[in-house]
């Protein structure tokens, strides 16, 4: 990313994402080969993790599960 001219708090952001995205597939998988791309495009940089295990996929959590935490286009409830 830094070669593609990304600013460092993009970059910094990515590294977050993707050590979060890789800790949760090898947590949830029984394969040992985790594969990780970055693409870049006009819209941004997309972030890809993917395994090929077998190991059941949790379901997500509702959005009041998020310790709290505010999501993205829904709205809090108190």
């Amino acid at each position: 990313m830094r070669a593609w001219g990304e600013p460092a708090e993009r970059i910094e952001t990515a590294a977050l994402i993707v050590t979060e995205l890789v800790t949760n597939a090898v947590q949830h998988t029984t394969t040992r080969k985790i594969r990780c791309r970055l693409l870049r495009s006009a819209d941004g940089v997309r972030i890809c993790v993917w395994n090929r295990g077998r190991a059941r996929i949790p379901s997500p959590a509702s959005p009041g599960d998020s310790a709290g935490l505010p999501v993205a286009g829904v709205p809090a409830t108190d």
